[in-house]
């Protein structure tokens, strides 16, 4: 392990942070680690072996994390380096996100039954996809692949309504494994568009895997391992009929529109890239995009915290009189004078008074 950093001896599971393992399909196990000469605390991510052997992940991931400068990435977690541990599995680590991941999130939701408003649900997801964006601006080049590992493990959102994208390096080590679809989606809650031939880890597929997330918050539940791809049309519908219940006909039709367009449920109408599907959201449903207190107030009530009321201040009455018709006060008055604690002591007290004084 790299000398420069420090394991903590027990993982951090307290909710100030995120729950590391609510999510059972996670990419690996998620732990704390410290960097022994800051003291900063980073996010160790030990792979799990489903994703290969670390001799061949280990060069992927390392061409992943050094194409993106930390500096150009918008609500991004930066890779801070990539190591081997003494057993021999390979491990990331990366910026410690503030905040919960959606993994836990929703779980706590589902359990309580308090799933997001629609308001709340579709600003993560505009969020999410600006994150995104600014990804795959980067990642132009032949072949790119953008994020490629987009799930509700990946993202961690704070009770500000901040959100944070990360493991955007293993998009290529996925892409790698030739993996079937389905196999993708039942053991890493990856979701792929089904087409002929294999996968591709492309910008579209980046815009359905966010898509999906954004489905399952707008239903305010996990979906299951049996449900994607399969009844993907239901879940899109489930989505709308929860969050968009209050809506009109016209927003709950838009926003299924874009649903459908983005899981390319209609593959013709599908988004290429996580700015263009950004900007279709903004057109359709612009005004529902900007509610950070109702990220808060979803977090707080999955996790059981009750919001507390503020009283207003009692409003005061200004009793001044008009300047004009303000009486002159008359000359001030000095105040008796009050004799002093020691004054009207006996003096056997003052003696003992002054004595206890002076130890101080």
């Amino acid at each position: 392990m790299n000398p420069q950093a420090t394991r903590l001896s027990v993982p951090v599971h307290g909710t100030e942070v995120y729950n590391p393992f609510v999510d059972p399909a996670g990419l690996g196990v998620r732990t704390i680690g410290s960097d022994a000469f800051s003291g900063e605390l980073l996010e160790v991510l030990r792979l799990t072996p489903d994703l290969g052997s670390p001799a061949g992940v280990e060069p992927l991931v390392r061409a992943r994390c050094t194409r993106f400068s930390p500096d150009a990435l918008l609500g991004l977690s930066p890779v801070v380096r990539v190591e081997r541990t003494f057993d021999g599995r390979l491990e990331v680590w990366s910026r410690l996100a503030e905040g919960f991941r959606l993994s836990a999130a929703l779980e706590w939701a589902e359990t309580r039954g308090v799933a997001p408003s629609l308001d709340a649900a579709l600003t993560i997801g505009d969020r999410l996809l600006a994150s995104l964006a600014s990804l795959q601006a980067i990642d132009q080049t032949a072949g790119a692949s953008g994020h490629g590992a987009i799930a509700i493990d990946q993202i961690v959102v704070s009770e500000s309504g901040a959100l944070t994208l990360t493991d955007y390096a293993f998009g290529t080590t996925l892409a790698a494994l030739q993996w079937p679809r389905e196999q993708l989606w039942r053991r890493f809650r990856i979701a792929m568009p089904p087409a002929a031939g294999l996968a591709r880890f492309d910008h579209r597929v980046d815009v359905t895997q966010a898509s999906v997330v954004i489905a399952a918050l707008l239903a305010g539940r996990v979906l299951k391992a049996h449900e994607y791809p399969r009844d993907l049309a239901s879940i899109v519908s489930e989505a709308v009929e929860r969050a968009a219940a209050d809506a009109g006909r016209d927003e709950r039709d838009r926003l299924t529109e874009w649903l459908r367009a983005a899981t390319e449920l209609e593959s013709r109408s599908a988004f290429k890239s996580a700015a263009l599907a950004r900007t279709a959201l903004r057109e359709a449903l612009g005004h529902r995009l900007d509610d950070a207190r109702g990220v808060g107030q979803w977090l707080r009530a999955a996790r059981g915290v009750e919001e507390v009321e503020t009283v207003p201040a009692p409003e005061v009455v200004s009793r001044e009189l008009a300047v004009e018709s303000a009486p002159v006060d008359p000359a001030p008055v000095p105040p008796p004078a009050v004799e002093s604690a020691s004054e009207a002591l006996p003096k056997a007290q003052e003696g003992r008074l002054r004595k206890w004084l002076s130890r101080w």
